[in-house]
């Protein structure tokens, strides 16, 4: 068993906050620990130069950017999160269901039925092909030719919508701001997902224990937004690995 003290210390070091555990770059930073939350930008960058040997602010827009080797979207709980980008397409098709399942109260309470969603996606695809990179204002301006209220958090859904489906990521910053850009063309894919099914699921807790541990299926769970019983379902694959 553990104490309090020994856990916070062993936490710590897994996630490059102890000792003399620093990466030598943002993308092994976010490697390390798969993901930082990145609600906020600035405490983003923060939470992996603290992470780091001598990581710039530049160092980390160059990985978002120019490498493309992290990427910005919203993934665990639907929130926004850093990982890696070769990881952004398995993650969020394991997760993105349930997160849309568990919008679509939110959705009708704002009237956003099926098909205004569907073809909030299909400009949101549009204007980014011919006009992005975009940022949030540029994009709910396009979206107001649907009729779609400028105020309020109905353009704010149908952005997330769209990166919950899988076309849109945050693309490069424009003067401060962020933008979004279409997912295949910011990271164009390989043909087919790292891991499906049962084994993403198996492989986001193996990320997870890896950053976190020691921690149990209940703290999976608040981490990934995951029902219980997924996670109970991902600590027995790893516990009996086929």
């Amino acid at each position: 068993m553990h104490d309090h003290e020994s856990l916070r210390r062993l936490r710590a070091h897994a996630q490059a906050l102890a000792g003399t555990a620093r990466e030598a770059s943002a993308e092994a930073v976010v490697r390390r620990v798969f993901a930082i939350q990145a609600q906020d930008a600035t405490a983003a960058d923060l939470g992996i130069r603290v992470r780091g040997r001598d990581i710039t602010a530049q160092a980390i827009r160059t990985a978002y950017e120019d490498e493309r080797s992290i990427v910005r979207n919203w993934y665990m709980r639907g929130t926004l999160h850093t990982i890696p980008s070769d990881d952004a397409r398995w993650v969020l098709r394991l997760l993105s269901p349930r997160i849309l399942a568990a919008t679509s109260r939110r959705y009708q309470q704002l009237g956003l039925n099926d098909d205004l969603r569907q073809r909030a996606d299909h400009l949101i695809r549009r204007d980014l092909a011919a006009h992005g990179p975009l940022t949030r204002a540029e994009l709910t301006e396009y979206l107001t030719t649907l009729g779609i209220s400028p105020d309020g958090q109905a353009p704010f859904h149908l952005i997330r919508h769209a990166a919950l489906t899988g076309i849109l990521c945050h693309g490069p910053q424009r003067a401060g701001e962020a933008t979004y850009v279409l997912l295949d063309d910011w990271l164009p894919s390989t043909g087919r997902f790292r891991w499906e099914g049962d084994d993403a699921l198996a492989e986001l807790a193996r990320r997870y224990l890896a950053a976190h541990a020691p921690a149990a299926l209940e703290d999976f769970a608040a981490w990934s937004g995951l029902s219980i019983t997924w996670a109970r379902r991902a600590w027995r694959m790893l516990a009996n690995p086929a």
